[in-house]
């Protein structure tokens, strides 16, 4: 602004001092009131990586607190300062904010918060939050209502975003389908809120487990592995779901791994006598339990059934078969089951306690291993 000043002022004293004054009132009006220079989006700033978004920010002459993002969903997100006030829509990015030790800036969360135990252990003030509603009746009011700098949605939810930023609010969408999907939406709340430290050392934790994994693992990707879907064990997680990539990263086959799509899948008993897995994972939060496959007669003849190795995922926490970022955990638990002989239950269930203690601000204790 400074150059552009002197440059008026040549001008000035080169037209006459009526023409001069009208010049310079004009540019006047035309300045933001931060004093910088407004800045233009480039016309691709949708299709561009965060990364190329955020060095376009940084070379621009926009206000230096400005931050300027490309979500998930390919929209510009624009924020005048690191978001303090945060609503959070969907328990996948709560958890990350958790996480990302950005609890304390939660102004709004999903429906059931008492639902989830890992709440209450790391940040009880979370359950007396405000609900902004489900992913099936999502409450735009509500959102509204908490004046939010930041509202953090699934894709599931992409049809609300209008309304809100009509009302001025930036809306922030994800879509932590993949490890790398996950990754990317904790780099993108760590920079829309200003936490990049945070979220650095939790990828690079990630990257480090993935790396010790493997070794426990070793070449041994030959064990078919089941995942069960969480309503019925006549549904499985096909090779575009979060739970294949957990499967492959704990040294196994995913069972459907040739079935197409990224959500739960219906089979039938011929189907899985098919597949033959050799272990049978239940998630977590299913709606049966071991016993109901062990006990079905349809199922005696698959090798998991027959060797006694079918397995529910630990419960009392969290899902650790979702994105999460807790996620990375589950990948230990079904390593250690896949190879105990290289990953015990004991380091297991140590490194389990450390995570949550270091990204958690707790120590659990109430697990069902």
């Amino acid at each position: 602004m400074k150059k552009r000043g002197k440059q008026i002022i040549s001008l000035a004293l080169c037209l006459a001092l009526l023409f001069a004054a009208a010049v310079c009132g004009a540019d006047k009006g035309n300045t933001p009131e931060t004093g910088g220079a407004a800045y233009q989006p480039e016309a691709d700033a949708g299709n561009r990586q965060p990364e190329e978004v955020k060095a376009g920010a940084e070379n621009s002459e926009a206000s230096d607190n400005e931050i300027i993002l490309t979500d998930q969903d390919g929209n510009e997100v624009k924020l005048n300062a690191p978001a303090e006030r945060i609503v959070s829509c969907y328990y996948v990015t709560t958890y990350a904010c958790i996480a990302l030790g950005l609890e304390d800036r939660l102004a709004g969360i999903e429906s059931k918060a008492d639902k989830r135990p890992v709440y209450g252990l790391a940040a009880p003030e979370l359950l007396e939050l405000p609900d902004v509603g489900t992913l099936k009746e999502f409450n735009v009011e509500a959102a509204a209502a908490v004046e939010p700098d930041l509202v953090i949605m699934p894709k599931r939810l992409s049809d609300s975003a209008g309304a809100l930023k009509e009302l001025g609010i930036p809306v922030l969408i994800v879509y932590p389908e993949s490890q790398a999907l996950l990754e990317e939406m904790l780099t993108l709340i760590g920079r829309a809120c200003g936490a990049e430290e945070n979220a650095d050392r939790l990828l690079k934790y990630y990257e480090e487990a993935e790396s010790e994994l493997a070794g426990f693992a070793g070449e041994k990707t030959d064990t078919k592995v089941y995942m069960a879907g969480v309503s019925s064990y006549l549904k499985t997680a096909p090779k575009g779901m979060y739970q294949s990539e957990m499967i492959r990263k704990a040294g196994g086959r995913n069972a459907a791994g040739n079935m197409e799509g990224d959500a739960w899948a219906e089979v039938s008993y011929e189907d899985i006598l098919a597949m033959n897995p050799d272990v049978i994972i239940v998630p977590s939060s299913a709606e049966y339990g071991v016993e109901e496959i062990t006990n079905d007669i349809n199922l005696a003849e698959v090798n998991a059934v027959k060797s006694g190795a079918v397995y529910q995922m630990p419960k009392g926490l969290e899902e650790w078969d979702s994105p999460v970022p807790s996620g990375i955990l589950g990948v230990r638990w079904l390593c250690s089951i896949l190879h105990e002989d290289t990953y015990s239950r004991e380091e297991m269930e140590k490194d389990v306690r450390e995570f949550y203690q270091t990204f958690y601000g707790f120590a659990p204790e109430d697990i069902v291993w």
